[in-house]
Order: structure tokens, then C-alpha cells, then sequence
């Protein structure tokens, strides 16, 4: 999830992915321990035409693809058999689809076709906050299926980023994290350690008083002591009552734990 404000380089998350994979599958030979996809495709669930737009016009030259209906009606008129193209994975690397699109029969098709699939990097939902004030007031209702296509048909193992530069703290952001499916076990990533007591005390003050504070967060970092850093690495598997871990950047180093789902 990446809260930032507008012209602060949020497309950055899934276009340098594009051009790693890009640049390693040109040249293995420079990068043997790496492995990548030579036709790597990131889809980025958009909600206007004029943001597709931006978005292709500011991708540093990769290959890509805004699926609207103007589009789509270009390629029925020159009878090309755009869902084929698209499952190939050979003609664009960055594909922009409105929620309205997203739910229809032709992306399911899509999504669960083996070359799209092992080719897809990441999934985006870009302008993310819309997903309340357009698709609870009703204006635009497939926003809120958004997490249903998420959960129902992308695999498990394709990054999630979402982005938004308007999602205020508090109940706007509690609603986006309800509406996306974002509970789970998470580890939040902080710079330094006066940081991460920060943050919690941050998240400390707005847990409910129903919860056991101690049980729901604990902190990774280099003064705690070696015994809490293992109780706390062990409790991301084993612990059901732990929801966050907040770490320094020594929590990033080769750890790996498969019931962590969100990470911040």
C-alpha cells in the first residue's frame, strides 16, 4: 500500500519492475542468479481513460495498452482478436483496465490463461480511495468488486499494490483496507528505530480497547533483545492473535515467513 502525494513517483512501484525484468532476461548472463519473466506484464486497474493516458504516456518507453472501449472497438473494426494479444504477453508490457472491463467475461478468460499468467509481475489498483466515494455511493459499483476479482481469480502468489495520494488517516483508510481485503498479517517497514516506536504508539493509541494491545503488535529491531526478536520472527507463523510487525530495515534481511500477506 503506498499513501503519497501526486508527482511523488507512485507508478515507480510497477514500471522499474518492467524494466528489471526487462533489462535481466536481455542480458542473463550479467545477472545469473536472477530469475525473470522476458515478457513481463504488470496490469493496472485505472478509473478514467485520462489516467490510462498519463500513466502510458509516462512509462519511460515500455509497451502498453489502456483497455477501453474506444480501443476495443478499434481492434473489432480491424477484426484482430484482442484477448489473443493480450494472453501472448508480446505486445505490451503495461495494460490499464477500468473496473467495468476488469469484471467482464473476456478478463476472466484472460487472467486464468497460462502464458498471461506466468508472465503477470503485479497487479495494481492505482487511485485506490475511489474505490469508497465511487463505488459505495453506488456512481460507479464495480469499483467494490475489485477485491472479489483480487481474491476469486488472480494467483495467490502476484504482488498486490495499491496507491493513492488522496486516502486521508483514519476511517477513510480503514474503509479502503475493509474493502480490499486488508487485515491480514502485516509487516511495516520503517527506516530507523525511533520510527518504528512511532508507529507504535501510533497504531497503540487507535487499537480498540476491546483488543490485547501486546498480542496485536510487536516491533523487530536491533535493541530488542535477541529472544523477543526470535519470539516475534516465530509468532508471525504461529501466532493467530499477531497482526502487525514493525521493523527496521533488519527485518528485511533474507526473512521469510508465509503467513505474512501485506507488507508495508
Amino acid at each position: 500500500v503506498a499513501f503519497t502525494a501526486t508527482g511523488d513517483g507512485k507508478s515507480a512501484l510497477f514500471i522499474v519492475p518492467i524494466l528489471a525484468h526487462l533489462e535481466i532476461s536481455t542480458h542473463p548472463a550479467m545477472y545469473p542468479a536472477f530469475l525473470v519473466k522476458s515478457q513481463p506484464v504488470v496490469m493496472v486497474i485505472t478509473p478514467t481513460k485520462g489516467l490510462a493516458t498519463s500513466l502510458l504516456s509516462e512509462a519511460f518507453g515500455i509497451s502498453g495498452f489502456s483497455y477501453c472501449h474506444e480501443r476495443i472497438s478499434e481492434y473489432r473494426i480491424d477484426q484482430i482478436n484482442l484477448e489473443a494479444l493480450i494472453c501472448e504477453c508480446r505486445s505490451w508490457n503495461l495494460i490499464c483496465v477500468d473496473p467495468e472491463h476488469l469484471a467482464s467475461p473476456e478478463w476472466r478468460r484472460i487472467i486464468y490463461h497460462e502464458t498471461f499468467c506466468s508472465n503477470l509481475t503485479k497487479f495494481v489498483v492505482d487511485e485506490s480511495h475511489l474505490i469508497e466515494s465511487w463505488g459505495s455511493s453506488g456512481f460507479r459499483p464495480q469499483f467494490e468488486h475489485i477485491d472479489a476479482f483480487i481474491k476469486g481469480c488472480l494467483p495467490a502468489a502476484i504482488p498486490v499494490v495499491v496507491t493513492t495520494a488522496t486516502c486521508a488517516p483514519g476511517t477513510e483508510t480503514c474503509a479502503l483496507c475493509t474493502a480490499l481485503g486488508i487485515g491480514r498479517k502485516t509487516i511495516i517497514h520503517v527506516s530507523t528505530i525511533p520510527e518504528a516506536y512511532a508507529m507504535f504508539e501510533y497504531l497503540w493509541d487507535h487499537i480498540p480497547q476491546q483488543y490485547h494491545r501486546f498480542c496485536r503488535i510487536q516491533m523487530y529491531h536491533s535493541v530488542c533483545p535477541d529472544a523477543y526478536n526470535m519470539e516475534t520472527f516465530d509468532c508471525i507463523d504461529s501466532d493467530p492473535y499477531l497482526q502487525v510487525v514493525i521493523g527496521t530495515p533488519a527485518i528485511r534481511q533474507g526473512i521469510n515467513r508465509r503467513k505474512v500477506l501485506d507488507s508495508i
